[in-house]
């Protein structure tokens, strides 16, 4: 079992962690898993260059958290931002739901019990690291159902398997229950499901007097009554 799954089979505490903003105040953001191609440059040397369209940019806090081994949970909304200086076109792009804010799940007992898991000497080690929410000088502890329910609504499908299947553990879904939507183009609407595979289900809404046939996440469904747990 590695660390990052040792983690997640154990009851996590779940803190509220500020990040260090950058320059500009804003999120801190770097491209990574840019692919680069090898070119010849005009004096005949041999070079490597980045080959376009490839690499996404992350959030650098919550990219570097989980690279250091920690769940890492950063609610995300969709906003419409222009393309670029030369076209008036927008698409949507994902950006923090809380500003300089992110949720952090640490193992009980501050996970020194297993080597490589994370601890909270490791955390504030972390340079994108500000501070912890608390009072009293004390860090204030999340429940673990409240932390997952922001999941669900905000996760911009950026959640670990291990999570996602606590997640499903929890809510039980079946095939022919109704369900509803709780996020994307579809929020709100009742969700009927004819098929589960994996985290995936099949179903039906009703769009417009019609019924539509759609693939979503379970984790983005909610079972009828329970949509604030």
């Amino acid at each position: 079992m590695n660390a990052m799954t040792e983690v997640t089979a154990r009851k996590i505490q779940w803190f509220a962690v500020r990040m260090k903003p950058n320059a500009s105040g804003g999120p801190r953001t770097a491209i990574v898993d840019v692919e680069k191609e090898q070119y010849t440059n005009r004096a005949g040397q041999k070079a490597w260059r980045k080959i376009k369209g490839t690499g996404n940019r992350v959030f650098l806090p919550e990219h570097l958290m989980k690279r250091a081994g920690f769940e890492v949970f950063l609610p995300v909304k969709k906003v419409l931002r222009i393309k670029n200086r030369f076209t008036k076109e927008k698409h949507l792009v994902a950006v923090p739901l809380l500003a300089d804010w992110m949720f952090v799940g640490l193992p009980i007992g501050g996970g020194e019990y297993g080597r490589g898991v994370p601890s909270w000497k490791k955390l504030m080690e972390l340079d994108v690291v500000a501070g912890v929410m608390g009072t009293g000088g004390k860090p204030i502890q999340l429940s673990d159902a409240t932390v997952m329910g922001m999941m669900r609504r905000y996760s911009g499908r950026n959640v670990s398997t291990a999570i996602t299947e606590r997640i499903l553990a929890r809510y039980n879904f079946n095939v022919g229950q109704l369900a509803k939507v709780l996020n994307g183009p579809f929020e709100d609407f009742d969700f009927k499901i004819d098929e589960i595979n994996g985290a995936l289900a099949k179903g039906l809404v009703n769009l417009f007097g019609r019924e539509t046939s759609l693939v979503l996440e379970l984790a983005q469904l909610a079972q009828k009554g329970r949509e604030t747990d």
